[in-house]
């Protein structure tokens, strides 16, 4: 069963029609508004025994966005990120949540890496671009924004839940041994009414087999593709830059 990409309002079930009406004021520029059932609902599912297993993935990051354009993140080359492979961990988990580390410290220099194009700064004026050593990344999280209510990705697009809905997105990596950069959308100190960030837009393409693409962009992400770089505690911010990605996570 697949799904079309979402129209500006996505009609399920248990969705009210004021919210609705709400995420169509949204994607004309307004804040994020709830695209999925409430909290009680997700918990009133898993109490009648539809449980939050853990998802083992196959992640595809294609080289351009979903138009085509030059990603900002792009693979190494190597081929799909597979869980279990290569030190890389790739898992829908038992939060509902996208886990996806290529790097695992025990297992000393990481064999699989991402690539990131800092090439766009939102502000001309910023000629800032981190180095990049691809020995030591990257640990991706993922999770519900203060903004937007967060259903598991896991019950995307089943039975009474909406095929996309909006997240955070934060990722890690190190320019060497003891320098390390946050590139977040909509994440920490992202997470505010006016970010400038992205949100990360999670849509379930497909339940059987189950497929799920994230990408910067979407009807609930009123700024697309947009994400802030900072310290490695998050403190420093080094500005914010243009970054389309596009995620494939396909069951295994």
């Amino acid at each position: 069963m697949s799904f079309a990409r979402p129209a500006c309002t996505i009609i399920v079930s248990l969705i009210a029609a004021a919210v609705s009406s709400a995420s169509c004021d949204q994607s004309r520029g307004g804040a994020p508004s709830p695209i999925g059932p409430s909290a009680s609902s997700v918990l009133s599912l898993n109490a009648k025994g539809k449980s939050l297993g853990t998802v083992s993935l196959r992640v595809t990051v294609s080289n351009t966005d979903a138009f085509g354009s030059p990603a900002g993140i792009t693979n190494d080359g190597l081929g799909d990120y597979v869980d279990g492979s290569q030190n890389v961990q790739a898992q829908l988990d038992s939060s509902g949540t996208l886990a996806f580390n290529t790097f695992n410290s025990t297992h000393g220099n990481a064999t699989r890496w991402v690539n990131y194009d800092f090439s766009h700064p939102t502000d001309p004026s910023n000629t800032f671009e981190p180095p990049q050593d691809h020995t030591k990344n990257y640990h991706f999280s993922t999770g519900g924004s203060g903004f937007s209510p967060w259903v598991p990705l896991q019950f995307l697009g089943t039975s009474g839940y909406p095929a996309t809905e909006c997240g955070y997105m934060g990722n890690g990596f190190s320019a060497n041994s003891s320098t390390g950069y946050r590139v977040s959308y909509h994440k920490g100190y992202e997470d505010t009414q006016g970010s400038p960030t992205a949100f990360a837009v999670f849509t379930r393409t497909s339940v059987s087999p189950s497929v799920w693409t994230v990408q910067p962009a979407g009807s609930c992400s009123p700024t697309s593709n947009v994400a802030a770089l900072r310290s490695g505690d998050g403190t420093v911010l080094y500005g914010y830059y243009t970054i389309p990605f596009l995620f494939t996570l396909t069951a295994r």
